[in-house]
Formats: C-alpha cells, sequence, structure tokens
C-alpha cells in the first residue's frame, strides 16, 4: 500500500487542498448564517424561499468543512484510499453548497426586482426601469451565472472523481473513466435543452400562474429536502466508511468505489439540476420605449 507521502504526491492532492478546502467551507457557511439571519427580518415569498434554500446549505457547509478538516488531520494515514474517500464526500457537499448559494443568490435578486426602490407608478421609478434595463439585465445575468456555475461545479467534481479513480485503483480503466466524464456531459446537455425550453415559454405570467408556478415550487421543495438528506447522510456515510478496518482498505473494490463516486458525482449532479430548476422566475424590467424585452426567467 502507498504511504502517506505518496499519497499526496498525485500531481494535484485532495489531502495537501483539503485545509484551504475546509477554511472555504467555513467561510460560506459563516456568511450564509449571516444571510439567514437577515432574511429573518424580511417579508415575503421570495425571502421565504431563500431562507428555504440557504438553510440546508447552511448544514451541510458546517459539516463539510467538518470533513475536511478530518481529511486533513488523516495526511499521515498510510492508507491511501481511506482519506482519498473521506476528500471524495467532502467535495460532492462542497459544490452542491456552492450551488445552494447561487440559487439564494438568484431568489435575492428576483426579490429585489420585485420590489424596486421608487413606485412602479412613478415617473422616477419608470426611469429607473428604463435604466437598469439598458444597462445591466439582471434576469440574463442570473441566468448565465445559474447555468455556467452548475457546468463548472460538476467538471470539478468530475476531475475529482478521475483522480480518485487513478489513486485508489492505480489504473487507467477507460470505461470508468467514460462513465465519470458522461455525467459532466450530461449535465452540460441539460442545460442547453433547460435554457432553450424556458427561453420559449415566454413572458413571466405564464409562470405565475398555472403550470408553471407548480413546476418550479416542485423542483424548489425536491431541491431543499434532497439538499438537507445529503447534508445529514454523507456524513453518516463518511463515518461508516473511515471506521472500516485497514484490511478493507488495502484492496478497495466495487462495493467502495461505486458508492463513493455515486455520491460525490452523480448524487450530487442530480441536486445540481435540481436546484437550476428551483430557481425562481425573474421580473423582466422595462425598456426605455416601456415595452419588456423577452423573458428569461432563471
Amino acid at each position: 500500500m502507498e504511504s502517506a507521502a505518496e499519497c499526496a504526491s498525485h500531481g494535484w492532492s485532495i489531502v495537501t487542498s483539503a485545509s484551504t478546502n475546509s477554511q472555504f467551507a467555513g467561510a460560506l457557511a459563516g456568511f450564509v448564517f449571516t444571510g439567514i439571519v437577515v432574511l429573518f427580518a424580511m417579508r415575503g415569498a421570495r425571502y421565504t424561499h431563500t431562507l428555504a434554500v440557504l438553510a440546508p446549505t447552511f448544514v451541510m457547509l458546517g459539516f463539510d468543512s467538518y470533513i475536511f478538516s478530518h481529511v486533513t488531520g488523516s495526511a499521515g494515514d498510510d492508507l491511501c484510499a481511506r482519506v482519498w474517500t473521506d476528500g471524495m464526500f467532502a467535495s460532492g457537499m462542497l459544490g452542491v453548497g456552492a450551488a445552494g448559494v447561487v440559487t439564494g443568490a438568484c431568489w435575492l435578486l428576483a426579490a429585489h426586482l420585485d420590489n424596486p426602490e421608487q413606485p412602479s407608478g412613478s415617473n422616477t421609478g419608470q426611469e429607473s426601469a428604463a435604466t437598469d434595463a439598458g444597462s445591466i439585465n439582471l434576469p440574463w445575468l442570473a441566468a448565465i451565472i445559474m447555468y455556467g456555475v452548475t457546468v463548472a461545479i460538476v467538471l470539478l467534481l468530475a476531475m475529482t472523481a478521475d483522480h480518485y479513480l487513478r489513486v485508489v485503483t492505480r489504473d487507467d480503466d477507460t470505461a470508468w473513466l467514460l462513465a465519470i466524464w458522461s455525467v459532466p456531459a450530461l449535465v452540460l446537455m441539460a442545460m442547453i435543452v433547460l435554457a432553450l425550453i424556458r427561453r420559449r415559454r415566454g413572458q413571466l405570467a405564464e409562470w405565475r400562474e398555472g403550470k408553471g408556478k407548480v413546476y418550479w415550487q416542485r423542483s424548489l421543495r425536491f431541491a431543499v429536502y434532497g439538499m438537507l438528506l445529503y447534508a445529514v447522510i454523507t456524513p453518516v456515510v463518511a463515518g461508516l466508511f473511515a471506521s472500516a478496518s485497514d484490511d478493507w482498505w488495502e484492496s478497495p473494490g466495487p462495493g467502495t468505489i461505486v458508492p463513493t463516486i455515486g455520491i460525490e458525482l452523480v448524487v450530487a449532479s442530480v441536486l445540481l439540476v435540481a436546484l437550476v430548476l428551483a430557481a425562481p422566475p425573474m421580473p423582466v424590467p422595462r425598456t426605455s420605449t416601456g415595452q419588456q424585452p423577452p423573458a428569461v426567467p432563471t
């Protein structure tokens, strides 16, 4: 079995980066907690939905910071597979937690557009809306951030799973690698399809009434409860795997590799897509002529 020094020397190492990732997850959790406290003073459906997204995100990032710190403390472990497996679980939680922060930001953008500083009937309010539409289109900005961040996170998770497979099996199995990299390819196609579908759905009224409203409400519930389950179950699974005997980790087989990659990459990707589906429909600012550009519900 590889020594601890060899375990941390496979190019990019999840062991040597765990300390930084732990600090990053902890910092994100702190910001999310501050946002939750501030949102308690807000009233409105948008703010309530933002709280629903940020609550499981905070739990996930808090656990994630601890698991990454556990990886840092296990840097001297001679069983490389055990340390990398812990890091895999932490990586999946960090990716989903970061996506939860982005989705919460999209809900806050939607709340901001629903509550302009000036009354909608005043000339000042119309001029402000026209200026905003002419300078920065917030719905488009939110859509680009949301789709781009989702694809980037899945690619990073796939890269981590690729390194994990090479370290644990010490073999470049083409079938395994194709299975791993097919996940980000599928997510990329899903993002393109979702963007095209939402573009064709037209005006925001179709989302506020009828099937559109039910559609994203169900997606929001699935994403929120899915994140909460992921945040609670993943640390439990990581603890069970870490407590396995040394003989188990001497030569880990599919019983270890498949659940690890499945939780870190496949389950996380499903939650990432669910968070995109749970993003709110955006009000569209008016142009200087008083007309609304094509809606981009994100």
